[in-house]
């Protein structure tokens, strides 16, 4: 395994520019997932800039850590190139082509989401977003529910949300659940290398990270609703384990329940532009932002749910293994990630109470389903081949 000093000796090896094209490129390609497999064919076979236990490593760490997983990947991935400077030419390469395409799309949506075709067309997205997180919430449960007592999470958060829809206290109540049912007191500690080795901190980086983004909030301060946004996002990226959409509950409970910034119609087609196009599926923060503030906003509240992937990068990589081998922190990290389980059934009864109101879109879903379940088409096609059937059938049949 390469040590820290061997890592020391390699930082610096690749050029910046290099570094930003690389993830350029994977943000205008990679949808979703296909960011791990791209990024493993570019950088690990392709240019070899890092090894592949090193690329596992990362890929452990960004699951491990809130927020988005391949994000934090490709901060990880940046930071061990060229250190601070490589995890920025990262961050922004791969981001750059999935905001700047989110922020045309949301233009377009807003301006013509009234003409009747349009309206029509998101009326089968709507229908099709509840198959998509029905289809993520099997995913999930399959990956997280793996015996009673995250079965027990699940279920708890799930009753409780029926009757209280602060989705911070369930969160809290299944952190707490998760120390009570898997008791990591009784845990005995392990000792041994494992995964990243341990660098110490890097104060003078971590400072500069921590500054720039006190600064970012300080001058979003002349603007109260931009720094609104960019703290109910961060909340959001801080507290979310798991993919992306374990993130859609806290994001509808925010922009629709609470703050009344987009109605339930815009928040599924928000969530559907996120899957169709490329980079990570919370990029529906984008079309949040623009809503709510126009460009700027967009770029806030994108700022704000992306911005816990490169502080916990720079704060958790030098006591990764530790915290990584921690019973409570595993213990913790079981009770959240099952209650999002039930929170996402939540999203889902609601989604389809308002959204499946005819034959043609309970069909329409059942359908979809059906395919993601059965099949490997991409959700690109689900999306925009089901939106083509239900205006077909809306405007020429019916």
């Amino acid at each position: 395994m390469e040590t820290a000093s061997e890592s020391e000796k390699q930082a610096g090896t690749v050029a910046l520019k290099d570094i930003f094209l690389i993830f350029l490129k994977m943000g205008v390609t990679a949808f979703g997932p296909a960011m791990m497999a791209e990024a493993k064919k570019n950088i690990v076979k392709g240019k070899g800039w890092l090894k592949e236990q090193e690329f596992l490593n990362g890929l452990a760490l960004a699951q491990f850590l809130p927020g988005a997983t391949f994000v934090t990947l490709t901060v990880f991935m940046g930071y061990r190139m060229r250190r601070l400077v490589g995890a920025a030419a990262a961050f922004t390469g791969f981001l750059l082509p999935p905001v700047g395409l989110m922020i045309v799309l949301s233009a377009l949506y807003f301006r013509y989401s009234n003409l009747s075709p349009v309206k029509t067309a998101f009326q089968g997205v709507e229908a099709l977003v509840v198959a998509l997180i029905a289809n993520a919430v099997l995913v999930l449960g399959q990956s997280v529910i793996k015996g009673w007592r995250t079965a027990l999470v699940t279920a708890v958060s799930l009753v409780v949300a029926c009757f209280n829809r602060n989705i911070f206290l369930i969160i809290l109540l299944a952190a707490g659940l998760g120390i009570a049912l898997f008791a990591p007191w009784k845990v005995k500690r392990h000792t041994g290398a494992d995964s990243i080795q341990g660098e110490g901190f890097h104060w003078r980086e971590t400072t500069i990270v921590l500054a720039v983004s006190a600064a970012v909030a300080v001058l979003s301060a002349f603007h109260p609703i931009l720094l609104e946004l960019e703290g109910v996002f961060f909340r959001i990226g801080f507290l979310v384990f798991g993919n992306g959409f374990t993130m859609i509950p806290l994001i509808q409970q925010e922009v629709v329940n609470v703050h009344h910034w987009l109605n339930q119609t815009q928040f599924a087609a928000g969530i559907a532009l996120g899957q169709i196009t490329p980079g990570p599926i919370v990029i529906t923060a984008t079309f949040v932002g623009y809503k709510v503030a126009g460009f700027w906003g967009a770029l806030a509240a994108t700022a704000g749910i992306f911005a816990p992937c490169f502080i916990l990068v720079m704060l958790v990589m030098p006591v990764y293994q530790k915290i990584k081998a921690n019973a409570w922190v595993q213990a913790v990290f079981q009770g959240v990630l099952a209650s999002f389980v039930g929170l996402m059934v939540i999203v889902v009864v609601g989604m389809g109470r308002q959204s499946l109101l005819d034959p043609v879109a309970a069909v329409l879903a059942a359908a979809a389903l059906a395919v993601l379940r059965l099949t490997k088409l991409d959700v690109l096609w689900v999306v925009l081949g089901g939106t083509g059937i239900y205006l077909f059938i809306e405007k020429i049949i019916l």
